[in-house]
């Protein structure tokens, strides 16, 4: 069934990335900067997090995606271990209107727990499908259906917010959530 779900998201993914560009308008940036706290609530682990995820759209439909997380983990029994993770991937993105943009990510992290007594190493990927839309002017909503495989091996959905403060700058907020673990960021996004 995991399996299946994955296909799918890196399917959808395909056929965003390969769509005719005659139907396209011109949409979001898909350079930017993702910087802020991260806030997990699993049901083995609390972490508590600092994530720095970037966005590079180096093609007309096609960003590459780069990330880095720093995180400590709560009430670990017997030992106070940190979390490091790194994630490389791509995401393919086609606007359907002005205001509306569909996406998927294909995405590969490699997490280390490291402590007196703990040392793991998860390795998975995060598949994601979703939805931006310029709700306002200043603001954009964000929802997605997401799969993370590995030690995790959750399906989450993913609901958040964007509030330009500037051209370049902005808030971003958002939630995923599962049966037995939710996610909670809060950040600046920079666009380049």
């Amino acid at each position: 069934m995991r399996s299946r779900t994955s296909l799918a998201a890196v399917l959808i993914g395909l056929l965003v990335s390969v769509s005719g560009p005659a139907m396209a308008a011109k949409g979001f940036s898909y350079s930017y900067a993702d910087v802020g706290y991260l806030a997990t609530d699993g049901d083995e682990l609390e972490v508590d997090s600092v994530l720095v995820d970037a966005s590079f759209g180096v093609f007309e439909y096609v960003a590459l995606r780069g990330g880095f997380r720093r995180g400590w983990v709560n009430d670990y029994p017997g030992d106070s271990p940190d979390l490091t993770e790194f994630r490389v991937g791509a995401r393919g993105h086609y606007t359907l209107l002005k205001k509306l943009d569909v996406y998927a990510d294909a995405i590969y992290f490699n997490s280390k727990l490291n402590g007196n007594q703990t040392t793991q190493t998860d390795i998975g990927g995060i598949y994601e499908a979703g939805l931006r839309y310029q709700l306002a002017k200043k603001f954009e909503l964000d929802a997605s259906y997401r799969h993370v495989s590995g030690e995790i091996d959750a399906d989450f959905l993913v609901v958040g917010g964007i509030l330009n403060v500037t051209k370049n700058i902005s808030l971003n907020l958002n939630g995923a959530f599962a049966d037995e673990d939710s996610e909670y960021f809060a950040g600046i996004r920079i666009d380049f």
